[in-house]
């Protein structure tokens, strides 16, 4: 799994695994699934990210006790 944040555009992209994408699907407004022709997840974007994880510092993000660094871009 890899993690990214572009701060231009402002927004989390979530690698669950390499694929080619079928289709995407908004699963709430402005995050966005894709999966492959099988129906398995490939990627999770979330756009206007600073908001919705209610934090300006995106440098990484806090999972339980443990902090997991995006590789940020942009």
């Amino acid at each position: 799994m890899k993690i990214s944040y572009d701060k231009e555009v402002d927004a989390v992209s979530v690698t669950l695994r390499k694929g080619v994408v079928s289709r995407t699907v908004e699963i709430s407004p402005e995050i966005m699934m894709d999966y492959d022709i099988d129906g398995n997840p490939l990627y999770i974007e979330i756009l206007g990210a600073s908001d919705k994880l209610g934090k300006k510092d995106l440098s990484h993000i806090t999972i339980g006790s443990v902090q997991v660094p995006f590789a940020v871009t942009a």
